[in-house]
C-alpha cells in the first residue's frame, strides 16, 4: 500500500517522532509545529500572533532542554535518555514545524524491542492532539525513507509502550487498528451526526404522511440493523478501494459531501421525502463516508505485508464504535418515543439544529474557510 507523502503525513493536531535504526545507533527527531510549541512557550515575542523562524531558535536551547528529559527508552531493566544535537524549522505547507534532532548514545547495539517512553503531550494540550512516531530508516526491515507507517501512537494513558524493531506481529497491528477505528468514530462528529440523525426517526414510523411511535423494539431494532449494515457495507468497500489506491476523490469534496449527507438524512426528518428510498441514500453516503475513513486511516498507515490486517482491524474498531453510540443512544430514544413532545423536540428541532451545524461544517468545507 501506498500512502500519503510527506506533505500529507503532516497534519494540524498532531506531533511527530522520526527514528533512524541502524545495528549500532538510534538517532531521531522531533516535528512539532510552531504554534503548538508556543502553547508552552512563549515564542512569540513581537505579539504580531506568528512565529518566526527566528523567533523559534531564539529560544531553541529552552525547548530542547524540555523536550530532553520526555522522551527514554528502556531495555533489559536499563534507561537509555536521549542527547539533542541540533534544531531547525521546516515548512510542511500546513504548518511550520520545529525539528529537534537527537541521537541514544547510551545504546551500544540496538535490540529487536525497545520500550518507549514520551511524556510531551501532560502540559499545554488537549485530550485529542497525538503524538505519531514513526521508523523513517530501518535495514531490518527494509524501510527506508518512511513518512507515512505509524509505529505507535501516543496518547493520555499511552505514554509508555513497546515498540517492535524488527516488524510488528500481525496481533499487534490488529489490535493497534482496531483501537484507530474506535477513536476515529469516537472523535469523528460529523460520522456520529450521521448516525444519530438516522436514530431519531427510527423510533417512528411513517403512516398516512406523518410520523407515528413504533409498536414495538424489536421493529425498530431491525430498521437499525438493516440501516447500518448498509452503511457498514458501503464504507467498507470505499475504505477498501481508497486504501488500494484504485479510487482517490479530493479531501475536501469528500468532507463537504459528509457534511451534506447530515442535512439530507435529517431533512428528511422533518419531511420525508425520502422515507421508502433511504436505504439507497445511505448507502450513497456511506461511500462517502468511506473514503472519510481512508483520509484519516492514510497518514497512521501500515506496511505492505499488514494492509489487510489494518483494513479489517480499522473497519472492526468503527464498527465497535458505532456500536457504543447505538447501544446509548437507541435505548434512550425508544423510551422516549411516545412522549407528547417527541416528535417536536427531539425529531424535529433536533434534526434542525443537525442541519443548521451541518450547513456550517458544509460551506466551512466546500470553500475551504
Amino acid at each position: 500500500m501506498l500512502f500519503a507523502g510527506a506533505a500529507q503525513a503532516h497534519r494540524l493536531g498532531e506531533s511527530y517522532i522520526y527514528l533512524d535504526v541502524s545495528e549500532s545507533a538510534l538517532t531521531g527527531r522531533f516535528e512539532i509545529t510552531l504554534n503548538d510549541l508556543n502553547k508552552v512557550f512563549a515564542l512569540d515575542s513581537n505579539g504580531d500572533g506568528e512565529i518566526s523562524d527566528h523567533e523559534f531558535l531564539a529560544q531553541s536551547d529552552v525547548v530542547q532542554s524540555y523536550l530532553a528529559p520526555r522522551l527514554m527508552f528502556y531495555h533489559e531493566n536499563q534507561s537509555h535518555p536521549i542527547v539533542v544535537t541540533r534544531s531547525e524549522v521546516r515548512d510542511y505547507g500546513v504548518s511550520n514545524f520545529a525539528l529537534v534532532h537527537f541521537e541514544v548514545p547510551s545504546l551500544e547495539s540496538v535490540p529487536l524491542q525497545i520500550e518507549t517512553e514520551y511524556q510531551f503531550l501532560l502540559e499545554g494540550f488537549d485530550s485529542t492532539h497525538r503524538s505519531l512516531l514513526v521508523i523513517e530508516n530501518n535495514p531490518r526491515t527494509k524501510t527506508f525513507e518512511n513518512e507515512s507507517q505509524v509505529a505507535l501512537i501516543f496518547a493520555p494513558g499511552a505514554e509508555r509502550q513497546n515498540l517492535s524493531l524488527n516488524g510488528t506481529p500481525w496481533q499487534e497491528v490488529m489490535l493497534a487498528f482496531i483501537k484507530h477505528g474506535v477513536w476515529h468514530i469516537w472523535i469523528g462528529f460529523d460520522h456520529i451526526l450521521f448516525i444519530i440523525s438516522l436514530l431519531l426517526s427510527s423510533v417512528m414510523i411513517l403512516r398516512a404522511g406523518g410520523w407515528e411511535p413504533v409498536g414495538d423494539f424489536r421493529s425498530a431494532f431491525l430498521f437499525v440493523v438493516k440501516v447500518i449494515t448498509l452503511f457498514t457495507v458501503a464504507h467498507s468497500i470505499t475504505l477498501s478501494l481508497s486504501a488500494l489506491g484504485i479510487i482517490k476523490l479530493p479531501v475536501r469534496l469528500v468532507e463537504a459531501v459528509i457534511a451534506a449527507s447530515i442535512i439530507v438524512v435529517a431533512l428528511n426528518n422533518i419531511i420525508p421525502v425520502f422515507n421508502r428510498w433511504i436505504w439507497l441514500v445511505v448507502f450513497g453516503f456511506g461511500l462517502f463516508h468511506g473514503l472519510g475513513f481512508a483520509n484519516v486511516l492514510a497518514p497512521l498507515g501500515a506496511e505492505r505485508s499488514s494492509l489487510l490486517t489494518a483494513l479489517i482491524g480499522f473497519n472492526i474498531g468503527v464498527e465497535i464504535g458505532q456500536l457504543a453510540i447505538i447501544s446509548v443512544v437507541f435505548p434512550l430514544l425508544f423510551m422516549l418515543r411516545k412522549r407528547r413532545n417527541y416528535q417536536f423536540q427531539m425529531l424535529r428541532l433536533g434534526s434542525a439544529a443537525l442541519i443548521l451545524v451541518s450547513s456550517f461544517w458544509f460551506i466551512e468545507r466546500a470553500f475551504g474557510l
